[in-house]
């Protein structure tokens, strides 16, 4: 029953977290292939089109979430453990339906306003596929509040996988049809699959909402004594975590797409979306955007039962120090074998693009703790410090405008996006200690994690004129290095291989120096 249980206790979470990653692995290898597919069978110049349209779309869909997703995010779960069914119904409807109705308007505006939207990015010809980038906005934006903020809020993944799975199916499908058939497409053609794969997917998402809906209006709260947040403070928290979306907006992937493609036109568009489309492909599924919707909602409940920040950061560093883990491969590997990477990805026309991949990579990593930066400060309410410090990034776009303006290079541009992202993050956790919250990831291990993967990648690089690479042997050397390096370098502190033992007591003492007993 949906009713029953703790929704957010051990077992759950073991439920949860099997139906989700089954879920994804299954997206992930369709989603992978549509990302490849569609770099073959649009021509370079539709596809710097494509990406701009989705940039657009993505600018839309940001700009349209006034903080709502965060709102749901951190209440859904007080929700499900305290309250009674038909509050809880209650709280989904109004949250649902003021979204719907932002993503609506958003969807229309970018629709109407075609045309200009084209002339600003200087591609005229573009306008009809931004005029049905509007509609996909809008289908997309209803598709990820039922998959995303409402069924996987609620500890429902395997109804929210279900949807998502959908999505990247049909989009493979459309495409590799087109594939397999020898056909080039156009730009306008590729947003016509985006679109229709998401009214197959939002379609379904919204018959499972409603179904979960359903069979939780007879819930009987466990207990009279819960006070639900105060409204006051849940539109403190919209209204800086919008702001906090705009500023990062002004000098995020989409923002800086458009630039390029206004700056130095669709060719280079394309090399820097299908980069940043790769390494946004990479990071989905690593363990903090992999698991984010089963991970989040645990530590946001753990955290309102507890009150111990000391015990969330544990929690949240282990989370981050996995990704990097998974992450430090898939660097090496394109800085050492860039050009042989961009070639199998997306063909001979992307060749080049390999260190501008292995940049972005690295600027992943700081993206990922950003995630933690953010789940952290809206836990404990201090929302006002993202948008302190965001405020500085207004500063990003502006130099990104006169960098390419003054012959600036993709490469360039990319090391200005990275410094920004590092200077944000390390102000933001000096700033949460200072009001007494003390972030703490045991850096000492990322930093032993990453001095042996810099040796790696150096030998790597060192050997490549001795030894004669092709992809099978690259691949195996990466993830040799890659399991080598993690053993060696041992990045679990004492405190986080106690809490790893309690699920797996060999993998705390593989990774840590001082195993749990």
């Amino acid at each position: 029953m949906s009713g029953s249980g703790n929704p957010y206790g051990a077992a759950a979470l073991r439920r949860s977290a099997l139906a989700y990653l089954s879920g994804r692995a299954v997206s992930a290898l369709l989603t992978f292939s549509a990302f490849a597919l569609a770099a073959r069978v649009l021509p370079l110049e539709a596809y710097g089109t494509y990406m701009a349209a989705l940039a657009a779309m993505e600018t839309g869909l940001a700009l349209s979430t006034p903080g709502l997703d965060w709102v749901a995010a951190r209440i859904l779960p007080e929700y499900r453990l305290h309250a009674a069914g038909r509050a809880i119904v209650g709280i989904i409807s109004q949250l649902a339906g003021m979204q719907m109705a932002f993503y609506a308007c958003a969807g229309a505006v970018l629709s109407l306003y075609a045309d200009h939207v084209a002339n600003l990015l200087r591609m005229e010809t573009a306008a009809p596929v931004l005029s049905l980038a509007g509609a996909v906005l809008a289908v997309e934006g209803f598709g990820r509040l039922y998959r995303e903020q409402m069924l996987g809020t609620l500890m429902r993944q395997g109804a929210a996988q279900s949807a998502q799975v959908v999505r990247s199916g049909m989009l493979a499908f459309l495409l590799g049809s087109d594939w397999f058939a020898g056909h080039e497409i156009t730009a306008l053609d590729a947003v016509r699959y985006e679109l229709m794969a998401s009214c197959g997917s939002t379609g379904l998402g919204a018959v499972l909402l409603l179904r979960e809906m359903w069979s939780l209006r007879h819930r009987v709260a466990p207990s009279g004594d819960w006070t639900p947040p105060r409204r006051k403070q849940l539109l403190k928290l919209a209204v800086n975590t919008y702001i906090s979306y705009l500023l990062a907006f002004a000098y995020g992937s989409q923002m800086l797409t458009l630039i390029v493609a206004r700056i130095l036109g669709a060719d280079a568009a394309a090399v820097f979306g299908f980069s940043t489309n790769f390494s946004d492909q990479v990071r989905r599924y690593l363990p903090t955007d992999l698991l984010r919707s089963v991970i989040q909602p645990t530590l946001i409940a753990f955290f309102s039962r507890r009150r111990d920040f000391g015990g969330f950061t544990l929690r949240v560093g282990i989370w981050f120090k996995s990704s990097m883990i998974l992450l430090m491969p898939v660097v090496v590997y394109f800085i050492a074998f860039g050009r042989m990477g961009a070639t199998l990805l997306g063909g001979e026309r992307f060749r080049e693009a390999g260190p501008v991949i292995a940049l972005m990579l690295v600027g992943t990593a700081l993206t990922i703790l950003r995630r933690v930066v953010e789940l952290s400060c809206n836990a404990v309410l201090a929302t006002d410090l993202y948008v302190r410090w965001g405020f500085w990034l207004l500063a990003v776009p502006v130099m990104a405008v006169f960098l390419l303006a003054s012959g600036g290079s993709l490469t360039e541009l990319i090391l200005l996006v990275i410094a920004s992202e590092a200077f944000f993050n390390f102000g933001i956790i000096l700033a949460l200690r200072r009001r007494g919250y003390p972030f703490r990831l045991a850096w000492g291990g990322l930093l032993r994690l990453a001095t042996w993967y810099g040796v790696g990648a150096c030998a790597l690089v060192w050997s490549g004129p001795l030894v004669r690479f092709d992809m099978p042997t690259s691949v195996a050397a990466c993830l040799l290095l890659g399991a080598v390096g993690t053993l060696v370098a041992k990045p679990l502190s004492a405190a986080e291989a106690a809490l790893v033992s309690a699920w797996s007591p060999r993998a705390a003492r593989l990774l840590s120096r001082m195993p749990a007993e």
